[in-house]
């Protein structure tokens, strides 16, 4: 209309005072959590730093110039990075940390759940925060892309063969079944699960959606998480077995570029049992998990380790950075890069031939508008879908022991190789004694908030025995059971005594006593139904 003014930019005077409007989030309790930003280029009349309470339960925002000490999560970035975070479609709020300029420090895990509750927007405060910012329409951007493809591409026959798959499984494991119904729906979209008990397939099925409209089948490829990890295990156990590496010589014996900053005695065998000296908040690639390669290199090689976290050995768990590095060493040693090594010398001996160590451009531009989307569920509301490891940047990204993506029968057959001391259907991967070594007990008398104890060579294992808050993987499993579990979404192990493997992909991510409570009853489930317990 004739002299309206238009509104105010984002971070503004007049944008502050609309936030500071709204009804601020409850100070104080569990599901409301802060973080600050930190502009690299705050405009002129702009706070050089936002502090942001987000009520995960409600929605409600809290927006203010920030004061006072920080909280548990920092991160440093331009102006419009911080407005794609708080006011941008899911996409965009995912490509924050594929841009190459930010930092994060801190409790990164909190940004799935800080971006559940601003797509839910259960109070409105985003969209009043858009208006005041000049924004306008719809932050949604292709959530259903992809799903008449999907139906033509699945067809009758496709369809057929997959409700054929659950009810395969539903005969074999029915209570096992019974359990992740139960989570379908609730807690998780849809599901993927695969069993073998002594090489043999007993359940291999989806259930309910990878995506909005989308099923999710036995042959989608959900997104591993941390259950990658092992397959970098492997490769440098293959190494190690061939007399080229040593995981217990500092990791800049293989990669001198990684020496100084405190960083001079730090060896493979530290960063496989997540012991290393760098606390997880400081993890630093944090800001830049998907950036581009060069920066994430940089910053992962010549990150300075704090002189207080110099002192005696303690669980610092490395979602990111140590696997980075870790995978360099393959090049440095063997001349092959992560990706070609891992297909050619792990995944093609063991007939997993529709995992992807990290897709292509080609695979993305065929089948990327199907991918399993990861979806957040905080406190009384539906799991959102998110976009996390699921842009073209970040699933073409190599980023070691986190973006793989296949079907969980194919991690059933990493599994099974282990159980059978290294033996594949294509030949031996290593020998007896080296899967032994990687699965053995590294790490002892150390344990962390989260349940997490004793350590093999990259690999979680049970530790029912130290107390019940320290099971891993059942109630039923052996003291011997190996694997890794993806941050609060699946779980991958091998009963050796059992002779069996099960994983279990739910695209569902909850917070973590919530996920562990239904991880346990699913693993119980199998061994109850297969009478093992």
């Amino acid at each position: 209309m004739p002299g309206t003014k238009p509104a105010d930019p984002f971070l503004s005077t007049a944008w502050l005072a609309a936030g500071r409007s709204l009804e601020r989030p409850p100070a104080g309790v569990r599901d409301t959590v802060t973080l600050r930003l930190e502009l690299t280029d705050p405009p002129p009349g702009a706070p050089p730093a936002l502090d942001v309470a987000v009520d995960l339960a409600a929605g409600r925002l809290g927006v203010a110039a920030a004061a006072g000490e920080p909280p548990g999560l920092r991160i440093t970035l331009p102006h419009a990075a911080a407005r794609a975070l708080l006011l941008g479609s899911p996409q965009e709020r995912a490509g924050v940390f594929e841009r190459g300029d930010v930092r994060a420090e801190g409790n990164f895990s909190l940004l799935f759940f800080i971006d559940a509750a601003l797509r839910r927007d259960g109070s409105g405060h985003v969209a009043a925060l858009r208006a005041a910012a000049g924004l306008t329409g719809s932050r949604e951007t292709g959530e259903t892309a992809g799903v008449e493809e999907e139906a033509e591409a699945t067809g009758a026959a496709g369809a057929k063969e997959a409700a054929e798959a659950v009810e395969r499984a539903r005969e074999a494991l029915p209570g096992t079944v019974r359990e992740i119904e139960r989570e379908v729906g609730t807690s998780t979209p849809g599901a993927q699960l695969h069993v073998s008990l002594d090489g043999v397939t007993l359940a291999d099925a989806g259930l309910g959606e990878a995506r909005p409209g989308v099923p999710m089948t036995h042959r989608s490829l959900p997104l591993w998480y941390c259950c990658a990890k092992p397959l970098l295990s492997a490769a440098l156990g293959r190494l190690w077995e061939a007399g080229a590496y040593d995981p217990y010589l500092p990791v800049s014996h293989y990669l001198p570029e990684f020496g100084g900053e405190g960083k001079e005695s730090i060896t493979s065998m530290d960063l496989l049992t997540h012991t290393g000296p760098l606390p997880t908040g400081g993890d630093p690639l944090h800001g830049v998990v998907a950036g581009p390669d060069g920066e994430r290199l940089r910053r992962a090689l010549g990150v300075a380790v704090p002189p207080h976290s110099r002192r005696a050995p303690g669980v610092n768990y490395s979602q990111w950075w140590a696997w980075f590095v870790l995978a360099r060493i393959l090049p440095a040693v063997d001349g092959r890069e992560y990706r070609p090594y891992v297909e050619e010398e792990i995944l093609g001996p063991c007939g997993m031939a529709d995992t992807r160590v990290h897709l292509t451009p080609e695979d993305f531009a065929a089948f990327g508008d199907r991918l399993p989307l990861i979806h957040v569920s905080n406190p009384g509301s539906a799991p959102q879908p998110t976009h996390w490891w699921s842009t073209e940047a970040a699933t073409t990204r190599c980023i070691p022991g986190v973006n793989t993506r296949g079907p969980l029968s194919d991690l059933g057959r990493f599994l099974t190789m282990l159980l059978r001391g290294g033996n594949a259907p294509g030949g031996r991967v290593m020998s007896p004694t080296t899967a032994a070594a990687l699965t053995a007990r590294h790490r002892t008398g150390l344990y962390d908030r989260y349940g997490n104890a004793d350590w093999g060579m990259g690999f979680r294992l049970e530790c029912r025995h130290l107390g019940e808050e320290f099971t891993s993987f059942g109630t039923h499993t052996s003291p011997r059971s190996y694997g890794h579990d993806g941050l609060w979404t699946a779980v991958a192990f091998a009963d050796p005594d059992a002779g069996l493997t099960v994983a279990v992909h739910l695209n569902g991510k909850v917070e973590h006593e919530r996920h562990r409570e239904r991880i346990i009853r699913i693993a119980d489930a199998v061994y109850e139904d297969l009478r093992l317990c």
